[in-house]
């Protein structure tokens, strides 16, 4: 009985081992990567669009997000809010600056951060094991990137 329980629990490992080696070696190409998250943002209501360097931009609250498709590593998900300020004075970049250090200090998950251009970006990044699994956390990477974005203009408004 012990060898036959023991053979079937090995015999199970090996199996999820092999589906989990399998899945990770898959390859997707950009248009795969696309059509996952354009096909599930329009099931959500959302009217995703393809952008000129092949990612996926779409409107959620009046907030424009792009989600990146990188074939070269399609199991990295990477959601992203970013906008332009309109006062890039160094006093507001320094009022920026705090804002983003509370949005990425108090909020599980994003990192905040000013581009180049001193414009604030919020960004939310995992690994996953198949693309299509970003449907599972992305409604709460929407309340992470809500909790972060509130956090930042709480705390710009009131410097």
């Amino acid at each position: 009985m012990k060898t036959r329980t023991l053979f079937a629990r090995v015999a199970l490992c090996s199996a999820l081992a092999l589906t989990a080696v399998t899945a990770s070696a898959q390859t997707y190409t950009k248009q795969q990567l696309q059509e996952t998250y354009s096909g599930y943002l329009s099931n959500e209501g959302y009217r995703p669009e393809i952008t000129p360097n092949g990612n996926v931009r779409f409107r959620r609250e009046g907030k424009i997000y792009v989600i990146y498709a990188d074939e070269r590593d399609p199991t990295y998900f990477r959601l992203v809010l970013s906008f332009t300020a309109e006062d890039k004075s160094q006093a507001m970049r320094v009022k920026r600056l705090e804002g983003i250090n509370v949005a990425s200090s108090d909020t599980k998950v994003i990192k905040a951060y000013l581009d180049s251009d001193g414009d604030p970006t919020f960004a939310a990044e995992m690994f996953l094991v198949v693309p299509g699994d970003f449907k599972t956390t992305i409604q709460r990477l929407f309340r992470a990137m809500d909790s972060a974005y509130e956090k930042y203009t709480s705390k710009v408004n009131s410097l």
